[in-house]
């Protein structure tokens, strides 16, 4: 199995985790001791699978779940070079009386055979500030 492969059945099995909790299907996917970083972001960098799992979960409670909806598209299809693999996405999150919040970046991984070592997101600079400035116009709307 290539990459790219690898990658699409991890961004698949991550959305079927959104909808139904099961995090440990992901345990799969990841080095043992693989890292994950949000670049430019406040979030730390976390260090091996458990910690990435117990991350994603909480970012997904914290953040995906307080909205009415998620809506994640890929903005161009998983680019492979080697072991490096990137994709530049678009999330559409909607709260009702507000103006929908969109946010765009990209993902890069490094894979280790089928598994992935390293993952980096980061948002744009325009969409950073679009955050900011969603969350203090309608932060306090958000679902609990």
């Amino acid at each position: 199995m290539g990459i790219i492969d690898a990658f699409e059945r991890f961004a698949a099995d991550f959305e079927r985790t959104i909808e139904d909790d099961d995090w440990s299907r992901l345990e799969k996917y990841l080095a043992e001791d693989a890292t994950y970083l949000n670049v430019g972001g406040p979030d730390p960098k976390c260090a091996g699978r458990e910690a990435i799992i117990a991350f994603l979960k909480a970012d997904v409670s914290n953040t995906d779940r307080r909205f009415d909806t998620r809506t994640l598209i890929a903005l161009t299809p998983p680019t492979a070079a080697g072991n490096r693999l990137s994709r530049q996405w678009r999330c559409t999150y909607t709260l009702a009386e507000a103006t929908d919040l969109v946010l765009e970046g990209e993902a890069r991984y490094v894979f280790e055979g089928d598994l992935i070592k390293e993952i980096e997101e980061e948002l744009t600079a325009v969409s950073m500030q679009k955050f900011y400035e969603w969350m203090q116009n309608y932060g306090d709307r958000l679902h609990a």
